[in-house]
């Protein structure tokens, strides 16, 4: 690319492990030599890793960079989705490109912008070095207080419900031991990604909606039965659905027994996936406008559809968040 057409702003989101591709492992053996050039340079690119290629460009192209790892938990969101973020930046090159814009609309959108200071967060890469992965203490603040599950769940779920009700045939399996089970009051789930409701481990959360704490209720009226079966369920609400260290966890066969499955356990609507992950989804119909400021589904997109689109889709806040830095930093150069 020409200099002048090179981009300002670079923003690059990858799973966490990608900045691991960028040192190549001398395990003794030889690559094959090629006389063909262009498989040459895929050989050289294959044994470098994407990561330093990526890191080799944006020196060589004067950017000055910033790596991140963040997850939503970073910005109060109960949502696990830890991602590598690269911010990217070419010194003045945004004056450059608004050469010919007034001085008073480049002065308006300096303006604009509040006075955080991320410059010491940027570098120019240096490639005989590892790089600088920042957190999130990084971004300055303190560290936020989760809000429950409950926050994000759909006041009027508009879904029938038979379309989050999850299959017998899976829930009576063996791997539905593999479920991430949630309830309204933990403080997290699971990342969901684009084979959530077609596999049951490592794909995102399912809500438990049954009862939660023992009823104390004497009256004769209630059924002794039912009395038991609350204490039973909400003791595995408040204990079983814990999440605990891979090395602590063992198979339980018996461990969804007194579940009542039918009603008590479903999949997480588009829409509450889609606040965790970040989108502004409301249930409130105040009759404004909300095209532009707020989240929402096409009616012909299916349930399996929003699952599998917001699978592969990213964090807003988080995105939001790495824009902001790389925007003003950009700005304030």
């Amino acid at each position: 690319m020409e200099e002048s057409t090179l981009p300002c702003l670079v923003l690059l989101e990858n799973v966490v492990g990608f900045e691991l591709s960028g040192t190549a492992v001398d395990d003794g053996t030889e690559t094959p030599q090629s006389t063909d050039e262009s498989e040459q340079n895929q050989q050289n690119h294959i044994r470098r890793g994407s990561f330093q290629t990526w890191r080799e460009v944006l020196s060589k192209r004067d950017y000055r960079v910033a790596h991140f790892h963040l997850d939503p938990t970073d910005l109060g969101l109960p949502n696990a989705r830890p991602r590598h973020y690269t911010v990217a930046f070419r010194p003045g090159s945004l004056h450059a490109k608004m050469k010919d814009a007034s001085i008073s609309t480049q002065l308006k959108a300096v303006e604009s912008l509040e006075s955080n200071n991320y410059d010491n967060l940027f570098t120019e890469e240096m490639l005989n070095k590892p790089p600088i992965i920042h957190g999130p203490k990084s971004l300055g603040a303190a560290p936020p207080t989760l809000p429950c599950i409950g926050d994000f769940l759909d006041a009027d779920c508009k879904v029938e419900s038979s379309l989050l009700q999850i299959p017998e045939k899976v829930w009576s399996s063996s791997s539905a031991w593999c479920f991430d089970v949630v309830t309204s009051l933990h403080h997290r789930s699971a990342c969901f990604t684009h084979s959530y409701g077609k596999y049951n481990k490592g794909t995102g959360s399912i809500l438990y909606t049954g009862p939660l704490e023992t009823e104390s209720n004497d009256s004769d009226e209630v059924d002794n039965t039912s009395r038991k079966r609350n204490r039973a369920t909400a003791f595995l609400a408040s204990t079983r659905f814990d999440l605990e260290a891979p090395e602590a966890r063992s198979f339980d066969a018996d461990w969804s027994k007194d579940i009542d499955w039918e009603n008590d356990m479903r999949y997480l609507s588009g829409t509450e996936i889609a606040r965790l992950m970040g989108f502004p989804v409301s249930d409130a119909d105040d009759g404004i406008d909300k095209s532009f400021r707020e989240f929402s589904f096409p009616s012909t997109v299916t349930v399996k559809q929003q699952w599998k689109l917001l699978g592969n889709s990213l964090n807003v806040e988080v995105a939001g968040k790495v824009a902001e830095i790389g925007i003003k930093s950009l700005f304030m150069q």
